[in-house]
């Protein structure tokens, strides 16, 4: 209990400096950012309006409690590029950068079992070159390769699931090299084990077996490891859905910054921030729910 309190009071102080730092970077910027929000053909009068909108006209700790108080009625401003309300822009592509993250992620670890419980020098090389290839060069590489000889499997869009192929495999494989390195001598290790044995000599289902020890026994760095990738997981979906042409939080996020749109930049970044903390308290709960030693 006491373990599960400090994880909460560290995720929470560390969301509340990541939501301060998003407030007050734009008012240490060397560019006023409703001057270059605005365009270059804004009226100083359009400026003014538009630096009252973003409350960069009001003292920072003022600004700060107007921000608290917005998020806490689930009011994150006006997207200054879409000219909707900025929950309702997010709204549209969290699902489907959920959507890509949660396949890759059981993409990523089906392919780590199966590359750590293949034996050889193959299995070993392509495990190597799977860490040595991130997804700027696997989603172009599948694209072309997909374009030219699989014509059913679409290269863009959301609509059907073969659609999904592609920007899942070029976020899973450069994950599940990573997992794999980290399983395989956990693995080696427990083939002599004297629990492997005891459960071997019960006659117990393989799968079973797998379940109730082999699976508890390598979980821990497993899952650390798993943790560790969400922030590489949360990069490369920005990459995967730009080449892929997927309507997701990534894509979002690119635009905003490309148009200056602040609103929609501190609302992403935020999301960001609080999915990757959410899932670092889910990844450390469940190495204790697994891992006796560490309650």
């Amino acid at each position: 209990m006491k373990r599960a309190l400090g994880a909460l009071v560290r995720a929470a102080a560390t969301l509340i400096g990541v939501w301060i730092l998003t407030e007050l970077m734009p008012r240490v910027l060397p560019e006023d950012p409703a001057r270059v929000a605005a365009g270059e053909w804004a009226t100083e009068a359009d400026v003014a309006a538009l630096r009252h909108a973003l409350s960069l006209d009001q003292p920072w700790f003022k600004a700060l409690g107007d921000s608290a108080r917005g998020w806490l009625h689930g009011d994150l401003g006006m997207s200054l590029r879409y000219h909707r309300p900025v929950s309702a822009v997010i709204g549209g592509g969290f699902p489907v950068s959920l959507k890509l993250a949660l396949l890759a992620l059981l993409a990523s670890a089906l392919l780590a079992w199966a590359l750590a419980l293949w034996k050889g020098r193959m299995a070993e090389r392509l495990e190597a070159a799977a860490i040595a290839s991130p997804v700027y060069v696997i989603g172009p590489l599948l694209l072309w390769g997909v374009a030219q000889h699989v014509a059913w499997i679409p290269v863009s869009g959301v609509e059907t699931w073969a659609a999904w192929a592609l920007p899942t495999l070029s976020l899973a494989i450069p994950l599940a090299g990573h997992q794999a390195r980290v399983l395989r001598p956990q693995l080696a290790a427990l083939e002599g084990s004297l629990g492997l044995r005891w459960w071997a000599g019960l006659a117990v289902p393989a799968t079973r077996r797998w379940m109730r020890w082999t699976l508890p026994a390598t979980a821990g760095p497993w899952l650390t490891v798993l943790g560790l990738q969400l922030g590489a997981l949360l990069g490369g979906a920005v990459l995967a859905e730009t080449i892929f042409g997927l309507p997701g939080l990534g894509s979002l996020l690119v635009g905003a910054l490309s148009t200056r749109d602040l609103p929609l930049v501190q609302a992403t970044v935020m999301l960001g921030a609080a999915l990757y903390i959410a899932t670092q308290l889910i990844v450390e709960w469940t190495q204790t729910l697994l891992d006796p030693r560490l309650r």
